[in-house]
């Protein structure tokens, strides 16, 4: 009798925990504001973890322009969103309505000369409901 009692105070910490650590979580995947800081890296691929709908934030905190920003969905090849250049300094806010993969892609230099891209790739989760 006493081992069945200690197998059911068991089971409603477990569940206690489950439901106190999901809901922890929950908080945070719905955090809406993202800021993104546009800077040319060494990196192959830095990856970014955002909520749909929510405002992203990009910044340009480099001192030099930024060339061919691209912003490309990877389920559909589609390109979302291209800019020439990105003076420094300058931002802009975009949102994604779409949960999936997404890649941004840039570079420090023009066209004309050769030069490696800058490239984040953007996981974009839907919202979850309780």
């Amino acid at each position: 009798m006493k081992n069945r009692s200690l197998v059911k105070q068991n089971i409603w910490l477990v569940l206690f925990i489950a439901i106190w650590i999901a809901t922890g979580l929950e908080g945070k995947a719905e955090s809406t504001d993202t800021v993104i800081s546009l800077k040319p890296s060494g990196q192959q691929l830095e990856r970014l973890l955002i909520t749909k709908s929510s405002d992203v934030h990009l910044s340009n905190d480099s001192a030099s322009t930024l060339y061919d920003f691209t912003v490309i969905q990877i389920s559909t090849g589609k390109r979302m969103v291209s800019i020439d250049d990105i003076k420094p300094s300058a931002s802009f806010n975009i949102a994604f309505d779409r949960a999936g993969t997404y890649v941004v892609c840039f570079s420090n230099k023009s066209k004309k000369a050769l030069s490696k891209n800058t490239c984040l790739q953007i996981d974009v989760v839907g919202l979850r409901s309780i």
